[in-house]
């Protein structure tokens, strides 16, 4: 009888392992991946950069589907290259370090495979932890804050007896951004007397104005002349699309002080006034304190002849920290780089007569931001420690053999 009928049958746990650490399952992720890319790489031709990263790899993104310029599909839908790449970082573990064979032999291969797995690993803590910003700084003038691009904050402050801002009261994105257009939130301040009751939140919006020639659509409320409505989302640039609401500003007891109309594209604020004091309300994007200070020497920049396409821009700034203070020429794809935080020169605004030029810095403050760099050195040394231990064996296996002698005794 054969030995593989008395063979026992592996357990159910050992076969779903198999099946994680298969090559199957390596083939079909990095062939997803190919097709990803490729559809991505087309698609970006119509719905830029931004738009085509947060379709095709963004956590939110369970399927995508490849499309034309004109919404048509090319192709049928693929899973989201994110939690395509979390598979094959659940097949790399179980099958490139767990099942492999180990010994100082594989050393070197058993380190590239590690360092392409933490290389995985940064990418997915990129994505849910790397913070976004712009800061825009006058030539001569100084920054200590940037503004998060697609997070906006509801502040209300009180002006003081000489026109000045007092410290604002804040309503945070993350408690706007779930309300329905027929949710409402009620928002109380320590500081201030009054509530602040939000609805009819709209994440992508434009504020328009009413009047009797051109009166609002039916349906959508008017204040002050003004009202707010649902438009179309930019996918090109996403940094466009702007949300809006309305706000009941309510006493003590409830009652209905003055009802606002607040759009995250209004850079001013929308005012109010209640016993006796005037208090101002924003809806903008959130405030980003930075731990440094980015002082503006220089901006200088250059555009493409006829077109308002970046072709060159550069910053001289010095980055001051308490009592340091460093120096950088921060140049488009030359960033600089201070505990965490990179600064990317993003924009440049040529002065007109009368005017200061400035520098737009897109700032992005990734904990993983080195980790990539850091993998690749590993893998570099793990695959050149294999070379060796392999051309030390070919070497060794090339060497002539000496024949065996043998003695002959006489007879």
């Amino acid at each position: 009888m054969s030995d593989s009928k008395n063979k026992p049958r592996p357990s159910l746990g050992a076969r779903i392992f198999r099946i994680l650490s298969g090559y199957e399952i390596a083939v079909t992720c990095l062939s997803l991946l190919f097709l990803l890319t490729f559809f991505g790489t087309i698609e970006q031709k119509w719905f830029g950069l931004w738009a085509t990263i947060h379709k095709y790899f963004d956590i939110e993104s369970l399927y995508v589907i490849p499309t034309l310029g004109n919404g048509k599909p090319i192709f049928f839908p693929l899973p989201g290259a994110y939690w395509v790449i979390v598979v094959l970082g659940i097949n790399m573990l179980c099958g490139a370090i767990i099942r492999a064979r180990k010994g100082w032999k594989k050393f070197g291969v058993l380190l590239s495979h590690c360092s392409i797995l933490f290389m995985l690993v940064a990418g997915a803590v990129s994505s849910v932890s790397k913070q976004e910003g712009h800061m825009r700084v006058l030539q001569g003038e100084k920054s200590d804050y940037a503004q998060k691009l697609f997070t906006h904050d509801i502040e209300i402050f009180k002006y003081g007896e000489n026109g000045d801002r007092e410290a604002p009261a804040i309503v945070r994105s993350e408690h706007i951004k779930g309300l329905g257009p027929d949710d409402q939130i009620n928002a109380t301040f320590e500081k201030f007397d009054f509530t602040l009751q939000v609805d009819s939140y709209l994440p992508v919006s434009a504020l328009a104005g009413a009047s009797p020639s051109n009166p609002a659509p039916n349906g959508i409320e008017v204040v002050d002349g003004f009202y707010i409505q649902e438009v179309e989302k930019d996918i090109k640039e996403e940094e466009r699309n702007m949300p809006g609401c309305y706000v009941t500003v309510k006493d003590k007891d409830g009652n209905p002080i003055q009802r606002l109309v607040l759009w995250a594209g209004n850079p001013y604020p929308v005012s109010f006034t209640h016993e006796g004091a005037r208090y101002g309300v924003t809806y903008l994007m959130e405030v980003w304190p930075m731990p440094f200070v980015v002082d503006l020497h220089k901006t200088l920049g250059e555009y493409h002849p006829g077109t308002r396409i970046p072709r060159w821009f550069q910053s001289n700034i010095t980055k001051v920290d308490g009592s340091s203070r460093e120096d950088y020429e921060i140049v488009m794809n030359e960033p600089a780089r201070h505990d965490g935080y990179t600064l990317y020169q993003a924009g440049y605004t040529a002065a007109a007569e009368g005017e200061t030029p400035s520098s737009t810095f897109a700032i992005v403050n990734n904990p993983s931001d080195k980790w990539p760099e850091y993998a690749l050195y590993a893998s570099t040394v793990g695959l050149l420690i294999h070379f060796l231990v392999m051309l030390g064996r070919f070497a060794g296996s090339s060497r002539p053999k000496k024949s065996p002698t043998i003695e002959s005794s006489a007879s």
